[in-house]
């Protein structure tokens, strides 16, 4: 199996070509590992996804999926076997393992090696070569224990209230609103207000068993919890609804551990993505002979893991 970089990453196997996240051809065959738009292809693209992710998707656009793969099932490519796996970063994210009679390949995906309150964190898959992302592959980016960082989120949330204001979340409107909800479901009794977008994707990931508590914050109920104040709302957009409450703003993303975005009441270093010391036991415990870095911080990681005695590159990317 050959790997190319440029404008997407392409697997090519004989006769078989397959995109990963990416297609810089129409008609052609696409593995999407999570429905994040940017790592959608084009509308005609053939697209294997796990039906999750196709839940997602279907709800931002018409896209063509050729197949659906669930976790630990296999599928056929041409002559390359396809199985999915969790990679932990977001509902119905997967890694992809890839064999044929040439050798095995795991594709990783966006990849968060972690356990959360919704989700189980990314097993190593092993492979003879494995493509790893590399978003936080740098020793400047190792995470507190994501226990340490919900209690600060939750300490924050109680003292907000407790003020007299609104506890208010700019997140991601699939993953990291997910795990925000559910750490208010699990750690306080208050009501979780979903902003639109969140309420249709959490809404649309609840018949494969996700189920969250939340009310929309457009709804009757929600907007009655919302004026009472005892809440947290949660949104993709900095948006906030009419209140007599002053609203205040957190963000939760890995960038927070050394940057703060101005205009935020609060930062707190969550991320759906492995941070440096997860990258290098991932790539470690995967055997891999040969490992492609892609995005982040994909130089940085590549010299740490040869200085480790791991034959790492990276694999460029082109806008």
């Amino acid at each position: 199996m050959e790997v190319l970089g440029g404008r997407g990453l392409l697997l090519k196997a004989g006769n078989t070509r397959i995109w990963l996240d990416s297609a810089a051809e129409s008609d052609c065959m696409s593995l999407v590992s999570h429905a994040h738009l940017d790592h959608a292809p084009g509308r005609l693209s053939r697209i294997i996804a796990t039906p999750e992710t196709a839940s997602v998707l279907s709800l931002f656009g018409s896209y063509r999926f050729e197949k659906l793969i669930r976790y630990g099932e296999s599928i056929m490519l041409g002559d390359i076997r396809v199985s999915a796996h969790p990679s932990g970063h977001v509902i119905g994210s997967s890694q992809f393992l890839l064999e044929n009679n040439d050798g095995s390949l795991v594709y990783t995906g966006d990849l968060n090696t972690y356990d959360s309150v919704i989700l189980r964190g990314a097993r190593p898959l092993e492979s003879e070569t494995l493509i790893l992302e590399a978003t936080y592959g740098s020793p400047r980016y190792i995470f507190p224990a994501r226990e340490e960082v919900y209690a600060r989120i939750t300490r924050w949330i109680v003292e907000t209230i407790r003020a007299g204001e609104i506890p208010a979340f700019k997140v991601y409107a699939l993953g990291k609103a997910q795990e925000i909800i559910g750490l208010v479901n699990a750690y306080l009794r208050i009501p979780a207000l979903a902003s639109f977008t969140i309420s249709r994707i959490t809404e649309s990931l609840s018949q494969y068993g996700f189920k969250l508590e939340y009310l929309p914050i457009n709804s009757p109920e929600g907007l009655e919890a919302f004026k009472q104040g005892e809440c947290v709302y949660v949104s993709s957009k900095r948006y906030s609804p009419p209140s007599r409450r002053r609203i205040r703003w957190a963000v939760a993303t890995g960038w927070a551990l050394r940057y703060r975005p101005s205009g935020f009441d609060a930062a707190f270093p969550l991320s759906g993505h492995a941070d440096f010391s997860g990258l290098v036991r991932y790539a470690e415990e995967s055997g891999a002979k040969r490992i492609y870095l892609v995005h982040g911080f994909a130089d940085e990681l590549a010299k740490h893991l040869r200085r480790r005695g791991l034959r790492a590159e990276t694999l460029p990317l082109t806008p």
